[in-house]
């Protein structure tokens, strides 16, 4: 029986657990740290595509890259200037973490890396939607406007993404 009771305890625990991280995902970020983390992301994008167009010779990892460049360069490019006329500042260089993740990619080649590129644009943009799906519930009526007019554009590269030739 105690060994039952036991079980039950570290399911309910579990269970608990769980429950609170996916109520802590639907807390909209404070704007600082929406911020910072939608700027470093979409810089990364930026420099991931742009390691895409030299590296790869696939056209539609070429494409992709393109769209990535261009898209997230102007939701950038926003999102710093919406974050200056709120006294926020917005990272101007990538953070280690997201240096190592470029130098990784860049250290493959021909469809290794479009493989690594492909993963790393569907995990990336499902961390970004999820973000963005946050934020649009901020206390924040800009950011929360910018992260609702971003979402469609995200979903879209997500869709992309899933079609990126990945083996």
């Amino acid at each position: 029986m105690k060994v039952s009771s036991t079980i039950l305890f570290l399911a309910l625990s579990g269970a608990s657990a769980a429950a609170t991280a996916a109520d802590a995902e639907r807390t909209p970020p404070a704007p600082s740290v929406f911020v910072k983390k939608a700027a470093l992301d979409g810089m990364t994008e930026v420099e991931a595509g742009k390691v895409a167009l030299a590296k790869s010779q696939d056209p539609a990892i070429r494409n992709f890259a393109e769209r990535m460049v261009k898209d997230h360069g102007k939701a950038n490019t926003e999102l710093e200037s919406l974050a200056a006329k709120k006294g926020l500042s917005a990272p101007k260089q990538l953070d280690l973490e997201h240096k190592e993740m470029l130098s990784a990619l860049q250290s493959k080649s021909g469809k290794d890396f479009d493989q690594a590129y492909a993963e790393h644009m569907n995990m990336d943009h499902s961390k970004a939607i999820a973000l963005f799906e946050s934020a649009a519930g901020s206390s924040d009526p800009d950011l929360a406007q910018f992260a609702k007019k971003t979402l469609p554009t995200l979903k879209e590269h997500k869709e992309l993404a899933q079609k990126l030739p990945a083996k």
